[in-house]
């Protein structure tokens, strides 16, 4: 099974609480019940309380996007919320 985190996506038009899988250093999964208009724009990522992450969206379909993040992750941030 995989371990889910709960985040919030901000851009500069709105926010949406998502649920995070598949986190890696170079991007990640989000699914969300929101809208998706969001992600058509680059926006930040909160990963709980850890953030804001720059990212942009690289394929979506309907429940599921694919994040890429700008900077990869710190190796200290992926092993914090895979010790969770």
């Amino acid at each position: 099974m995989t371990m889910i985190l709960y985040g919030e996506c901000v851009s500069a038009r709105s926010k949406a609480h998502v649920r995070i899988c598949e986190l890696a250093d170079e991007g990640c999964d989000l699914e969300t019940d929101g809208p998706q208009g969001m992600f058509d724009a680059d926006f930040s990522l909160w990963i709980g309380a850890m953030g804001p992450f720059a990212a942009t969206a690289t394929q979506r379909n309907a429940r599921r996007i694919a994040v890429r993040f700008k900077e990869p992750l710190d190796g200290k941030i992926l092993r914090h919320f895979n010790a969770a």
